[in-house]
């Protein structure tokens, strides 16, 4: 299969609300582009919210923090989130992110290989 140049504005894409309150948007996946290797979006948590803790058992992750401000926990360790801030975790490190401001911590998001989720 021959892949193509694909664009993808966040404008057009429907956000998934999460719990605890978070929205996600799944910008490329092999069901938005067809992506083959990774999958990549964009997660705003809000004030007082979190991502909780959990693990990739095979996926790779990438975050990079674009606003607000964090913390980053993984075994025991708390790693403090502001703009600029990029994180990789490995599979099988359990993790969670916890919004400590007060404004939306926002995050563009990559995993390789995607989760299964994001497949067709």
């Amino acid at each position: 299969m021959m892949s193509e140049l694909r664009v993808v504005n966040i404008k057009d894409v429907k956000g998934e609300r999460r719990d605890p309150p978070r929205m996600s948007w799944i910008l490329v996946s092999e069901k938005t582009v067809g992506s083959q290797n990774l999958a990549m979006g964009v997660n705003e948590t809000y004030p007082g919210g979190m991502v909780p803790e959990h693990t990739h058992d095979k996926e790779e992750e990438v975050m990079f923090f674009l606003s607000g401000r964090g913390t980053f926990v993984t075994e025991g360790r708390e790693i403090p989130l502001e703009p600029g801030v990029c994180i990789y975790n490995p599979p099988g490190k359990p993790h969670k992110i916890i919004n400590t401001g007060d404004e939306v911590l926002k995050f563009v998001w990559i995993y390789s290989p995607q989760l299964p989720s994001h497949r067709k």
